[in-house]
């Protein structure tokens, strides 16, 4: 079990990066990875923003990482592309929200009802 400190350590350190993270929803999927969909206002668009990048542990982070990253709208596209993807967002742990992560979970549930 991934301890929800170190994610919210990791995040933390997210929101404090040049372009940092505003918001954070980790998907706990009791695998041995962490995955994180996190909202990058200064991300250009990307039509491919469900696509996980994936990290190794390091130093500071031991945990393997998946992680969905984009600015608010593309995030949003991701979801309405992928209702397996809205479903687990409803199901994650919102980690950070500076005001666009609750409107995401929002729009997560819309998308699950009507899959």
């Amino acid at each position: 079990m991934i301890p929800r400190e170190k994610v919210e350590e990791l995040v933390s350190a997210h929101a404090k990066l040049e372009e940092p993270t505003t918001g954070a929803i980790w998907i706990n999927t009791d695998a041995a990875e962490v995955w994180l969909v996190e909202v990058i206002p200064t991300m250009a668009d990307d039509d491919m923003a469900e696509e996980p990048t994936f990290f190794r542990p390091g130093v500071g982070f031991q945990f393997p990482l998946a992680l969905i990253a984009g600015n608010r709208q593309s995030i949003e596209a991701a979801l309405r592309r992928k209702p397996e993807l809205a479903r687990a967002v409803v199901a994650g742990t919102v980690v950070l929200d500076g005001g666009d992560t609750r409107p995401l979970v929002e729009l997560a549930r819309e998308v699950s009802r009507a899959a």
